[in-house]
Formats: C-alpha cells, sequence, structure tokens
C-alpha cells in the first residue's frame, strides 16, 4: 500500500541528501510538495497519482538539488563537504560521537575558566587554539576511523 507521508519525507531527503539537512527547508519543500498533492487530489487522483503529479510538477530531484546548490552558504557548504567525507553515522554512532563532542567541550571550557585564573589572556588562548582544538579534532577522526572500521568488519 502506497504510504504518503514516507514517500514525501523520502523525496525531501533526496532533494537535500547533499545537504545537512536543515529541518526549516525540509519542512518548506515538503509544504509545497503536500500543497501540489492536495491540487492534485482535487482533481480526483489517488494519493500515489497525486503524489506522482506533484512532484513532477515541483521538478526532478536533480534539478532541485542543482537548485538548492545556488544558494548554499559558506557554511553549508563547508557541512556538506564535511558530510560527504565522513560518510553515513549509525544512531548508536552518531550518541557516542555526540558524547565525544560533549565531553571534549566540557574539558575545553573547564581548562579555559581554569587557565584564565592561572596564566595571561594570550598564553591560555594560544593553548587553547593550538592545544586543545588539534587534541579534540584528532580524538574526533580516530574515533570516526575506528567506527567506519567496526562497520566494515562487522564487528
Amino acid at each position: 500500500m502506497f504510504d504518503l507521508e514516507r514517500e514525501v519525507a523520502a523525496w525531501s531527503a533526496a532533494v537535500h541528501r547533499e545537504r545537512c539537512q536543515p529541518a526549516a527547508s525540509m519542512a518548506e519543500l515538503s509544504d509545497h510538495l503536500y500543497c501540489a498533492i492536495d491540487r492534485a487530489r482535487a482533481e480526483g487522483l489517488s494519493d500515489e497519482e497525486a503524489f506522482r503529479a506533484a512532484t513532477a510538477r515541483l521538478g526532478a530531484t536533480p534539478e532541485l538539488t542543482a537548485e538548492y546548490a545556488k544558494n548554499r552558504s559558506a557554511l553549508g557548504t563547508a557541512c556538506q563537504l564535511a558530510a560527504k567525507l565522513d560518510g553515513p553515522v549509525s544512531s548508536s554512532d552518531r550518541g557516542l560521537l555526540l558524547a565525544h563532542a560533549l565531553l571534549w567541550a566540557v574539558v575545553t571550557i573547564v581548562s579555559s575558566l581554569v587557565l584564565k585564573r592561572t596564566t595571561s589572556p594570550e598564553i591560555s588562548s594560544w593553548l587553547l587554539i593550538g592545544v586543545f582544538i588539534p587534541l579534540w579534532l584528532s580524538s574526533d577522526l580516530i574515533l570516526r576511523a575506528a567506527l567506519r572500521k567496526k562497520t566494515t568488519h562487522g564487528a
């Protein structure tokens, strides 16, 4: 049986597949699609026929993806590049990566507060930028590589 909600979500995700899927942008695109579906339903089409007609009316997925790419900010471009380099992450791995990032954020904030009281601002800034950020980035890359290896080897 045709599931309209699932099809709309899949179509919106396909258009945004090369982006970081901003929720507001996906919601707006889904809303446009639902409006087109409602117009097609008013013409007497079934849900599946209305969905096909609406997606044809809005445009092909590659064309819409290219159109959204034109409006991408520098941050959106960096996010897209990072997503391509990183690859897919499972929900359990996403939780681990979030915990890792939060742990490093706490370590960095606590260290900056301690350094602020014990050293000059210039030294504490350079320590944070020159030591903590590269350490976090390195540990994040190592963790992601281990997760990819775990996924590919099925461990």
